[in-house]
């Protein structure tokens, strides 16, 4: 194990591999800790959903810039990551709901995205095989350039080409401590080993607390479980995500068939 480095990142999902190829390309000293395999936490068990649609400035501008990211990632990282842009189809079920997907639209507009609300007749154009009436649905908003890759060939693909640039990912290595001397990190304690370190990056997802209360802080998230499913390979018939704010219920179909 490696004995020093410049910053240690604990979590190896989407956020942590990311920073550490984002800091390795820069010439930083990375080292990365998982507790389990790569993407083995909330990264392994999401629908991999790439959304512009949000409703505040700060949001779609990140959003939008993380799309461009996307949409040249594959060749960037050397890596097939089932990245598609078959878009976001995001369901209204109530007035209320319309009301606010039609600001929200006013305001992505505003900022350069491209998306429409949609009425109900017309939602079958985007998804012909949607049972419109059936799910209650009065109104959608659509926009094509949202997308989906796979989350594990994603977190897979950063690490990688993190490792190409010199950094260091240690995986089924558990996070036991964090040194901490007159207010400042001084190393990483773990169950294989320890790394002297002055920058300690929280990527722990539903475990971010425990790592945070490691230097005295109190984070105020909570995880929830959620389910997820795969059904097995179908033919195709669905290109967007499709989400249902109101039912709490996304599905999309990767390259290979399932939904």
């Amino acid at each position: 194990m490696k004995e020093k480095a410049e910053v240690v990142i604990v979590g190896g999902g989407i956020v942590g591999c990311s920073i550490a190829y984002n800091l390795a390309i820069r010439g930083v000293d990375v080292v990365l800790f998982e507790r389990s395999y790569l993407a083995s936490g909330a990264t392994g068990r999401c629908g991999g959903g790439i959304r512009q649609q949000w409703s505040t400035e700060e949001n779609i501008r990140l959003a939008m810039e993380s799309v461009k990211i996307f949409e040249g990632l594959e060749e960037e990282l050397d890596y097939h990551i089932e990245y598609y842009q078959g878009g976001y189809l995001v369901l209204a079920h109530t007035e209320d709901e319309v009301k606010q997907f039609k600001k929200n639209v006013s305001l992505q507009r505003k900022l350069g995205l491209n998306v429409r609300f949609l009425e109900a007749d017309e939602i079958n154009d985007i998804v012909p095989h949607l049972d419109v009436e059936a799910i209650g649905a009065i109104g959608a908003t659509w926009c094509p350039t949202d997308g989906h890759a796979n989350p594990f060939k994603t977190t897979i693909a950063y690490a990688r080409a993190a490792e190409k640039h010199g950094a260091h990912i240690y995986k089924f290595t558990e996070v036991k401590g964090i040194k901490v001397e007159k207010g400042e990190i001084k190393e990483v304690i773990t169950d294989k080993g320890k790394t002297k370190t002055k920058i300690v990056v929280n990527a722990a997802g539903a475990y971010s607390r425990e790592i945070a209360k490691m230097v005295g802080v109190e984070l105020p998230n909570k995880p929830y479980r959620h389910e997820i499913l795969a059904t097995e390979p179908l033919k195709h018939v669905l290109d967007p995500m499709v989400i249902s704010f109101h039912d709490n219920v996304y599905f999309r179909q990767t390259e290979h068939g399932e939904v």
